[in-house]
Formats: structure tokens, C-alpha cells, sequence
């Protein structure tokens, strides 16, 4: 016998089935669909966050991006530089 779900938990499957048929068709793009895959996941954990009240998320998205953007134009100055 099956249990009801409540809403939550059925908003919760419906954004994991969303997500893993996202990524699924992203994965076909190669590296660069899987990352927009992550991309798309990472702003909406970070609007969830704020729609509940927790803006600072969007801060260690920001942070970590800068920090994957430095440490990649330190490594390969050359082909990666602005």
C-alpha cells in the first residue's frame, strides 16, 4: 500500500523527476549541457533559499563562481584570460 505524500514531498519529486530529465537531455550535450544542468540547479536552490527567506545563498553562489573564474584564469592565463 502506497502512502499519501504531502505537498512538500510531492513538490520535492516533481523537482528531483524535473531535474534528472534536465541533466538526462543536458548529459547529451556533453560537458557543456552538464554544466548549464548544474547551472539551472544551483539558481534554483539559491531562489528556493530566498523565496524562504534566505538570501545569503545567492552570496555563496556568487562567491564560488569568482573564486572557479580566478583560480581558472590563474591556471591558463593564456586561453582563458579577459
Amino acid at each position: 500500500m502506497t502512502t499519501a505524500l504531502t505537498p512538500q514531498e510531492r513538490r520535492w519529486q516533481n523537482r528531483v523527476r524535473h531535474l534528472q530529465a534536465r541533466q538526462e537531455a543536458n548529459r547529451a550535450r556533453g560537458p557543456k549541457g552538464e554544466a548549464a544542468s548544474w547551472w539551472d540547479y544551483a539558481r534554483a536552490i539559491a531562489t528556493r533559499a530566498e523565496r524562504d527567506g534566505d538570501p545569503e545563498l545567492w552570496n555563496h553562489l556568487a562567491r564560488t563562481l569568482a573564486n572557479w573564474c580566478q583560480q581558472t584564469e590563474q591556471a591558463h592565463p593564456d586561453q582563458h584570460g579577459q
